[in-house]
């Protein structure tokens, strides 16, 4: 496991950055700052091998119960199931109060490429940012005030349907989990499980976010490597 490490790190010292995309166009209307940079990055597709291929081989093994039923990223439980909790996929958007982005409970980390929320929310120690309408969603980006595994934080996911890819993050010391595929179920505090799309999950700086929505893995860890 060291030696993974010590080469993951070795490797993210040479990648490079590319442009970046105009996402608040995309997700927001908020102010932003496009980056512009000439090189090419070399994207790590398949980080820590070994470890990958153990959840990816888990997850599609029938045998995979008793082996390999949960592990945590940061403040969040990830959980390995036979099968999914009913959720109506029309359940409308709860993930707490919604407040004014000076009243969070705690600093956040901003993007600088996705400019201001359309909407903030509150749940204890957990904050969401929507681009987009409760009904119409484009980007939901949460933020936990911990990078401590939480048993209340659960994201269930369908082990057959769903794939599990860990990921570079260039600027972020851990990989970060990319879960894509079939919807999964996640559940957070104070709001019921619900259905969720394309995820990155990620730690920086003593937090745990989060990105969802209708994107692909290339953008989310542009996204994500943007958080200071």
């Amino acid at each position: 496991m060291r030696d993974l490490e010590r080469e993951l790190r070795e490797l993210g010292a040479e990648l490079v950055v590319p442009a970046t995309p105009d996402f608040a166009a995309r997700f927001g209307s908020g102010p932003h700052q496009e980056r512009a940079d000439p090189r090419s990055r070399r994207r790590l597709v398949l980080v820590l091998a070994v470890i990958a291929a153990v959840i990816v081989g888990v997850a599609a093994s029938p045998a995979r119960t008793g082996i390999l039923r949960f592990f945590g990223i940061g403040a969040e439980r990830i959980e390995l199931v036979d099968r999914l909790p009913a959720v109506q996929p029309e359940t409308p958007l709860f993930v707490g109060s919604e407040i004014d982005l000076a009243d969070a409970p705690f600093p956040l980390q901003r993007s600088d490429v996705l400019g201001d929320p359309d909407h903030v929310y509150a749940s204890g120690d957990v904050v969401t940012l929507l681009y987009g309408s409760p009904k119409r969603v484009r980007l939901l980006v949460t933020e936990i005030g911990s990078d401590e595994l939480r048993p209340e934080f659960a994201k269930k996911l369908l082990a057959v349907s769903t794939a599990l890819t860990l990921v570079r993050i260039p600027g972020v010391v851990d990989p970060g989990l990319w879960v894509e595929g079939e919807p999964h179920v996640v559940v957070l505090p104070g709001a019921p499980p619900r259905l969720a799309s394309n995820t990155l999950v990620w730690t920086n700086d003593g937090r745990t976010l989060r990105i969802e929505g209708e994107l692909g893995v290339d953008d989310a860890v542009r996204i994500a490597e943007s958080f200071r």
